[in-house]
């Protein structure tokens, strides 16, 4: 037979253990909760030209003006990828040195009226005046919209922010004549 204060020495190591196990635990799940602490990388900078529209686009400039394509895309691409690159809005891309990203809507359909909705975009990557990566992208929004009261504008933000994605993904790997989005599998 064992002397009580071994038990109770025996007793408190487990205790011990326990108390230690669970410390640990609770650490590591808080830990967990707050995600993977990496130093922060400097974000890449990249000047923005302004959003444009492609010359057959298919809208009229008050269809241009009412959804504010380039805005909404401006801002989901932000949203996507704000915490790698460093975007700055610049007037005219011509001469800025380094990365400039220079996009344009080049067709937009179903903006006035029923039935599916579908826009293409094109962008290139200019590094010191040279592209150096071009892509198409197109996304549509296609079926039935009766989850409610949807305008077509609030249809083309949903678009919109696929394509902004298509864009935010290109962006970590940029190649020239990239088809994105729903013409990635062409």
């Amino acid at each position: 037979m064992l002397h009580p204060s071994v038990i109770m020495t025996s007793t408190l190591d487990k205790s011990s253990q326990r108390a230690g196990l669970i410390v640990g635990l609770v650490l590591y799940v808080a830990a967990c909760a707050h995600g993977p602490v990496t130093p922060s990388a400097p974000r890449i900078p990249i000047a923005v030209a302004p959003i444009g529209f492609g010359p057959e686009n298919g809208l009229t400039p008050e269809e241009q003006a009412e959804c504010e394509l380039g805005k909404q895309l401006a801002e989901e691409l932000h949203d996507e990828v704000g915490q790698s690159f460093a975007f700055s809005g610049i007037v005219d891309p011509r001469g800025v040195p380094g990365l400039v990203l220079n996009m344009r809507f080049a067709r937009v359909e179903g903006i006035s009226g029923r039935g599916s909705k579908r826009i293409v975009l094109e962008g290139q990557l200019v590094k010191d005046g040279q592209v150096v990566a071009h892509f198409t992208s197109m996304r549509g929004a296609f079926g039935n919209y009766s989850r409610g009261f949807t305008t077509t504008c609030s249809i083309m933000e949903d678009v919109v922010e696929e394509l902004a994605e298509d864009v935010g993904e290109w962006l970590y790997r940029p190649t020239m004549n990239a088809k994105l989005g729903d013409l990635s599998g062409q």
